[in-house]
């Protein structure tokens, strides 16, 4: 008689669909107008839509908001706590990353702030674009610079490098080549982001790297691309991140009041309604709490940061 033998199948990871994008991100503020002055004059955004507590913005010509700032914050959020680390906006040529760089150097707008006038610039009435400058980089896979806005959060402006490209540049962050760039510049733009402008990724503060993971890899089903102690890189399809986290500001710090500027929630765009659902079970699984409206989900990561799950609009 045969003996028969018992094999326990392996569990596949569930792995979120390939075609997973950051849709838009939502901020709260105290100063809806300088906020908006900013993201106007300085990051190139305009507002498509705006009310007395609220305004959509979008690059130049398009209809599609990409960012949403809200008028329900009456204190500044604290470094260390979690939420936005920088909203990343993906620009669609080195051209037009060109371009906004020299045109964010060369400006000599101002930018009317009285907080950062009187923590800093005590002997300006305002100040120039340029000190809000934090830092620029070439990744290898991309080459960005960053800002912060008038409250506070970060923002990155960046253009990819195409795939077969990226083993021709080290990685890590190394010095923009400026000479390179100058030459693509068009330096009588009027420093508007292009209408395909996107939302390339979100970089978080979050208070525990290993449970962010567990949470984004093993029950969302993005990718790991790079992790460290202190920081994390996933993605879906491959790409070099559509979340990133850090802790750089100190582990386990809490979650800002709801009536601190800084970040309300950000969307995950899915491609089918089957993927939703896919990943309405992979909540329900894993015990996480989520809210499930006929076109949306909506959850928390393990520091507090919202999350909307969304179908992609045709």
């Amino acid at each position: 008689m045969s003996k028969i033998v018992s094999i326990t199948e392996k569990t596949v990871p569930f792995v979120i669909h390939p075609e997973t994008q950051i849709g838009q991100v939502v901020l709260k503020v105290m100063d809806l107008k300088r906020q908006i002055a900013f993201y106007e004059d300085v990051v190139g955004l305009h507002v498509i839509q705006q009310d007395e507590t609220k305004a959509s913005l979008a690059g130049k010509g398009s209809d599609k908001a990409i960012l949403i700032l809200e008028k329900t914050a009456d204190e500044l959020q604290a470094s260390r706590s979690t939420g936005v680390f920088h909203t990343a906006f993906l620009v669609p040529t080195r051209e037009a990353f060109a371009t906004k760089f020299f045109q964010i150097l060369r400006s000599k707008k101002t930018v009317d702030s009285p907080v950062e006038q009187e923590a800093r610039f005590t002997h300006f009435e305002r100040f120039i674009p340029i000190a809000r400058l934090d830092s620029a980089s070439d990744h290898g896979y991309s080459e960005a610079f960053y800002l912060y806005d008038i409250e506070g959060n970060g923002i990155e402006i960046y253009v990819d490098r195409p795939v077969e490209d990226c083993s021709k540049y080290p990685g890590g962050s190394n010095p923009l080549n400026f000479k390179e760039l100058a030459n693509l510049a068009d330096f009588d733009s009027d420093g508007s982001l292009p209408a395909t402008t996107t939302i390339g990724h979100m970089h978080l503060r979050v208070a525990n790297v290993e449970e962010s993971i567990k949470f984004y890899v093993d029950v969302v089903g993005f990718e790991k691309q790079t992790v460290l102690d202190s920081a994390f890189f996933i993605s879906a399809g491959g790409y070099h991140h559509h979340i990133a986290g850090n802790v750089w500001a100190g582990e386990n710090n809490p979650q800002p009041p709801a009536n601190a500027t800084g970040l309300k929630e950000y969307t995950i765009v899915l491609p089918t309604k089957d993927t939703l659902e896919e990943l309405k079970n992979q909540f329900e699984k894993h015990n996480y709490e989520v809210h499930v409206h006929e076109q949306t989900l909506s959850t928390k990561d393990p520091s507090g940061n919202r999350i909307i799950f969304e179908i992609q609009k045709k």
